[in-house]
């Protein structure tokens, strides 16, 4: 089973780092209804059941956005003894952008940890 894993991520990380251009790309978003994030790892990737409903109203949340891994460059974190180590985060928000009297609402944000990460903790 570890190795179908593995495969399945090295398969999705060729797909992103085609799709992925340039290394300024530090945001991407997509504010088509039914659009899909772009997933570094099949391992850490979620499901339409993964993810919750509106807090707030009850619909279904949509991918919105997505923070790139390249963003970790400009934070300089290459130099630290102990860095951060995630291939994308990804936003999620209401469907229906219910409620447009609350100024700041709480979104679903789902951080993609790389699987390098993932066994060395």
């Amino acid at each position: 089973m570890d190795q179908f894993e593995a495969d399945d991520d090295k398969t999705c990380w060729a797909s992103f780092i085609d799709r992925v251009e340039g290394t300024h790309q530090v945001l991407r978003y997509c504010g088509e209804e039914n659009a899909e994030p772009l997933w570094a790892e099949s391992t850490g990737s979620l499901t339409s059941a993964d993810i919750p409903s509106c807090i707030y109203c009850n619909a279904p949340l949509a991918y919105e956005f997505q923070v790139m891994p390249q963003l970790l460059h400009y934070f300089n974190v290459e130099s630290d003894q102990d860095p951060l180590d995630w291939t994308t985060i990804i936003v999620y928000t209401c469907r229906d952008s219910c409620d447009k009297s609350i100024s700041y609402k709480e979104e679903f944000v789902w951080v993609q940890l790389s699987t390098d990460t993932i066994s060395t903790y």
